[in-house]
């Protein structure tokens, strides 16, 4: 069926796709939709102007849309590293103390619990990529959903919107009953008792020091993150002969030289981390407004209460894990709720978390170990969907 807006119209269509993006994000930013993720609305946005004949459908192969095309080759490998900017591995060793332990622990829960779910519960061909894509986004966010969705070439995949819709769904109501958690009492046997040291200011030198976004400092962010998506996009072929494997290694060895930049130059990077976050984040926007025009929204509710079922016996069981250590380790409720928060939602839902629960010392490390998760998640959920392969 012809689009109303024809694959040649490339302004029109780029036109089209970034408005979805700027809609997601404002909606997100307003609330229009509730606890809704932007993510979700400009994905939702697209599709349903794919369904409608608007615009192109992006899985469609007999059309060849450039636009689109534009974006999967050039968005995604230029937007990880610009994300990846602040990713100090010994910062955030060094800051985020015990709340880097009670990380550790919930990260492990999520890998657990990928094993025990693929056991319970069959997605079909795709369990193995699906379970390694759901480990990747519950381990560090967004970021690495994407990643590794390009690298086990699954991002076209019916279950890929399916997953980002059930994973905004459960992990909005899981972030609520983390709110709670340090009311409840009947947990309240499980945790030592809150440490008062943890409601003081955090000290000035963890303060957030904001630069601006300058033109300088976008110039130079976009240089340096298309120079280490060359260089990965360089190598990869040579990787990917010498493992004998299909898999899309470029994205995986841009992360890797990503986050070997950031921790070999973090003093010249902090300058340009905030400006190399929002347009790395735009830029995911973007991508995923495309992976929207690819969706079919009735393939959704029919593979969606699997995925359900799937990630729910993931984030129970991890919840459980922290639950059943978190007396040996000593970590009260509050070093519990916001580690797992940084886990799930990843450093833009638990640092305001631990700033709303009073406990201003662990805002900075929950910022740390969300980030920890943008450099490890992909990497373990890759090796988890490889392993159950």
């Amino acid at each position: 069926m012809q689009s109303f807006i024809s694959p040649e119209n490339n302004l029109v269509l780029f036109f089209v796709i970034t408005g979805a993006a700027a809609f997601g994000l404002y909606s997100e930013h307003k609330k229009w939709f509730g606890k809704l993720s932007g993510i979700l609305v400009t994905m939702i946005f697209m599709s349903i102007l794919a369904m409608t004949g608007i615009v192109p459908v992006a899985s469609d192969p007999s059309i060849k849309v450039d636009v689109y095309d534009m974006v999967f080759t050039y968005f995604i490998p230029i937007s990880i590293p610009m994300l990846l900017f602040s990713s100090n591995i010994f910062k955030i060793v060094q800051e985020s103390g015990k709340l880097l332990l009670a990380y550790i622990i919930g990260a492990t829960g999520i890998v657990i619990g990928c094993f025990i779910a693929f056991w319970l519960i069959d997605l079909g061909p795709d369990s193995a990529d699906t379970a390694g894509v759901i480990a990747a986004t519950l381990i560090g966010g967004s970021v690495n959903f994407i990643a590794a969705a390009e690298i086990l070439n699954f991002s076209t995949n019916p279950l890929f919107t399916a997953t980002i819709a059930v994973d905004n769904f459960l992990a909005n109501l899981f972030t609520l009953f983390l709110f709670l958690t340090p009311s409840l009492v009947f947990l309240s046997r499980f945790f030592v008792k809150p440490k008062k040291e943890n409601q003081e200011e955090a000290v000035s030198s963890s303060e957030k020091v904001k630069y601006p976004m300058t033109l300088e400092r976008i110039a130079v962010s976009i240089f340096i993150a298309a120079l280490v998506a060359g260089l990965g996009q360089l190598t990869s072929p040579y990787l990917q002969n010498l493992l004998h494997t299909k898999l899309n290694l470029s994205i995986l060895i841009i992360t890797v030289l990503a986050v070997i930049t950031a921790n070999l130059f973090p003093k010249r990077l902090k300058y340009l981390q905030e400006t190399a976050f929002s347009i790395g984040l735009w830029m995911m926007y973007i991508f995923l407004a495309v992976i929207g025009a690819a969706t079919n929204i009735g393939q959704i509710f029919t593979i969606g209460p699997a995925v359900l079922a799937f990630y729910l016996c993931i984030m129970l069981f991890h919840f459980l894990f922290m639950l059943s250590l978190a007396k040996l380790f000593k970590l009260d409720a509050y070093e519990v709720a916001i580690s797992s928060a940084a886990n799930i939602m990843g450093p833009s839902v638990a640092a305001p978390m631990a700033a709303s629960m009073g406990q201003k010392k662990l805002v900075t490390p929950a910022i740390l170990v969300g980030i920890l998760g943008y450099i490890i998640g992909t990497f373990i959920g890759v090796s988890i969907a490889i392993f159950l392969s």
